[in-house]
């Protein structure tokens, strides 16, 4: 079953029944309602992070990026999360600034929250449509949470996207 935003229910169920239980998860994908809903209608607070996003052409790329980053800069290290989910959102950034959101990331999560992230799986980053996208294979994903402080919890390659659940 899907919901509208290419990603199974039953991911989303997976993650959430991961989670600690009654807390605030912090979302990041642009209208996302069927999701934000189903956290509510399970007991969390949720609080979405709307993030800019332009479509024309070149200025995707550069306008998302600075999203991210200044979303990322604006959380404050006093907010806490139980769980954060991250549906392909950050999919457009480089690596390094991958590492800063992630850390980030790291900083306003509980202790054992929940991060979930999704990119596509791939051995080469590319340029389409205007918009850059990270790709990642299974080793190259572990590389970069290596360089944190999370824990893999779960991993998994599905329709040319692999979905990470860490732990903090």
């Amino acid at each position: 079953m899907y919901d509208g935003t290419s990603i199974k229910l039953e991911e989303v169920n997976n993650f959430e029944q991961k989670l600690l239980k009654h807390g605030k998860i912090l979302t990041l994908k642009p209208k996302e309602d069927s999701i934000n809903s189903f956290f509510l209608e399970r007991g969390h607070n949720v609080e979405h992070l709307k993030l800019d996003s332009h479509s024309n052409g070149e200025i995707y790329e550069a306008t998302a990026k600075e999203s991210i980053i200044k979303t990322m800069r604006g959380l404050k290290d006093k907010e806490r999360f139980i769980g954060i989910w991250a549906l392909d959102t950050l999919l457009h950034l480089d690596r390094l600034d991958l590492y800063y959101v992630l850390n980030k990331f790291y900083q306003v999560l509980v202790e054992k929250g929940l991060l979930y992230l999704s990119f596509r799986f791939g051995e080469k980053d590319y340029f389409k449509e205007g918009r850059w996208n990270t790709c990642f294979t299974e080793k190259e994903l572990m590389d970069l949470v290596g360089f944190t402080d999370f824990d893999i919890l779960e991993i998994s390659n599905q329709d040319d996207y692999i979905n990470v659940i860490l732990k903090k």
